[in-house]
């Protein structure tokens, strides 16, 4: 993965922030990374800037992530691929946000880097 990536990482836990982005700068080269700890400032941040991949954690301080917070995403920007994030059990949640048009689902364990690095190359092919 040679191009330049824009990466959003929505997530409220400030550990996960600095692992994932220690983890985009180790997969991508020379990603651009910008971080937002809830669902307000994503959209926000959205609406004013372009990027490549979203990381969206699903639960957040001042209103969760749901399918219909994937859907209203890509209608800001339709070419974005959307990674769910989360502690929760994916095997229930899963199928409700992949067919809202995330691309993958990551559980929070210690499989994470090997989930990432998965989701980012078959993203980035």
């Amino acid at each position: 993965m040679n191009a330049q990536v824009k990466v959003l990482i929505a997530d409220d836990n400030e550990l996960m922030q600095t692992v994932m982005k220690a983890l985009f700068s180790r997969l991508l080269h020379n990603p651009e990374i910008v971080v937002c700890a809830n669902l307000k400032d994503t959209f926000s941040r959205l609406q004013q800037q372009s990027f490549d991949f979203l990381l969206l954690d699903i639960n957040m301080p001042g209103g969760d992530s749901d399918p219909q917070s994937v859907q209203e995403i890509l209608a800001i920007q339709p070419q974005l691929k959307i990674c769910m994030f989360t502690g929760n059990d994916k095997n229930l949640l899963s199928h409700s946000y992949l067919e809202a048009g995330a691309i993958a689902f990551i559980q929070k364990d210690h499989k994470i880097p090997a989930a990432l690095e998965d989701v980012l190359k078959s993203a980035f092919k």
